[in-house]
């Protein structure tokens, strides 16, 4: 089958339900029939049927069914180009017909685990007031991955939102604000009193999010730098576990405010006083190249109002 050029694109909109390549598209995004029934609000085996459907109307095997998950075939990432243009001039066309009514679609946000987690659930809560249609699904993602995201049509991200010193990206960024970042320590840990400077910091042991952090890769090689003792560092990929650790007194952490504030607030973790720790810009991302339906230009500018207010 030729998956190349206007023919297929003539085929996919005379015979082809969009159904299909909704499915489809978010099958591609979450690599989960599970998943992608879940988002969809469907059972698993509708997730299944449609993607038979389209493979038997396309002729041709869109995923590799394996242990771990889908994984989109080379025809079906060919395809996965074609049906987001598609799906994006359906919207499109909804949107067009109904201007002057409410705001709908669904939007899907590639972010950092701590603002999934601390600074997006208030932009979700409000929108579900303001704008009821909006359907937002949040995916955790580092910087690269949620770039990739914003690129690559399987990757189905319609906003990247990345707490990072800088974002070098073809697309179009906007700075919306900062994150203060915490040194933080349990109450009875030996750093949370008196000062520190760098000397005496490596001397503890640290969790820390995973390398490609900025704001924590920021810290250690200011810690290495700064000293002659080589600190113990211990990664981790989740926040919350790193501010167990800590909770648990058993070493120190960098973390952004919005992630320790409660713990801040109700004396679990406490600040250490040191060196000062520069904030890490607030980045808002889009594909300049795809059209951003209402329901991502509102999305987007009540992120970037939250993200100015957070500082």
């Amino acid at each position: 089958m030729n998956l190349d050029g206007s023919y297929f694109k003539i085929r996919y909109t005379s015979t082809v339900d969009t159904r299909l390549l909704q499915t489809f598209m978010v099958l591609a995004r979450t690599g989960s029939f599970t998943a992608a029934a879940a988002e969809l609000h469907v059972v698993q085996s509708t997730v299944t049927s449609h993607i038979k459907a389209l493979e038997g109307e396309l002729d041709v095997r869109l995923f590799d069914r394996l242990p771990q998950g889908a994984r989109l075939t080379d025809a079906g990432r060919r395809v996965a180009a074609h049906a987001r243009d598609l799906l994006d001039v359906e919207r499109r066309l909804h949107d067009s017909a109904g201007s002057r009514g409410t705001i709908a679609g669904e939007v899907v946000i590639g972010a950092t685990e701590s603002l999934c987690a601390y600074l997006l659930p208030q932009v979700i809560s409000a929108l579900a007031t303001t704008h009821p249609d909006i359907q937002v699904h949040l995916k955790p993602l580092g910087t690269a991955n949620a770039l990739q995201g914003l690129g690559r049509p399987e990757g189905g991200l319609d906003i990247a939102l990345l707490l990072d010193d800088v974002v070098a990206t073809e697309y179009a960024a906007r700075t919306i604000g900062g994150q203060a970042i915490e040194l933080v320590a349990a109450p009875g840990h030996p750093a949370a009193g008196g000062h520190h400077d760098w000397q005496d910091l490596a001397a503890h042991q640290y969790f820390l999010l995973e390398e490609g952090c900025s704001y924590t890769d920021r810290f250690l090689r200011d810690l290495t730098a700064a000293s002659a003792t080589r600190p113990r560092i211990t990664r981790f990929g989740s926040i919350e576990a790193a501010r167990s650790c800590v909770a648990a007194g058993l070493g120190l952490s960098v973390l952004p405010r919005l992630a320790v504030v409660d713990q801040l607030a109700n004396g679990s973790l406490c600040r250490v006083n040191g060196p000062e720790l520069a904030e890490t810009p607030l980045h808002l991302v889009t594909n300049q190249r795809r059209w951003a339906s209402p329901a991502v230009t509102t999305t987007a500018e009540a992120i970037a109002q939250a993200g100015r207010q957070s500082r």
